[in-house]
């Protein structure tokens, strides 16, 4: 099972490096909004995986917690950008 962890965290570590040149090369703050959002999925989920592979699961709640309020923020962000910004 550790060939599947490891496989796991390679390709969440590669869809995190996409994910930060989208956020350095994001034309719309509304482009570097969603890329954010989406590398606190990557930590969440990669978290998971640390915890699944050593298994322990303290941190669920924690995590829940973290997920939610990225999320929160992320759709404030976005309604808040879009007001502003013109839509392109």
């Amino acid at each position: 099972m550790s060939a599947v962890y490891v496989l796991v965290f390679g390709l969440l570590c590669v869809a995190a490096l996409m994910v930060l040149a989208r956020l350095m090369l994001g034309r719309t703050t509304l482009d570097r909004i969603v890329a954010l959002d989406v590398f606190v999925t990557l930590i969440v989920g990669g978290t998971c995986v640390g915890m699944a592979a050593q298994q322990d699961g303290s941190n669920v709640a924690l995590l829940a917690a973290f997920a939610l309020l990225a999320f929160i923020g992320s759709v404030s962000a976005a309604r808040l950008v879009e007001k502003k910004e013109p839509y392109r």
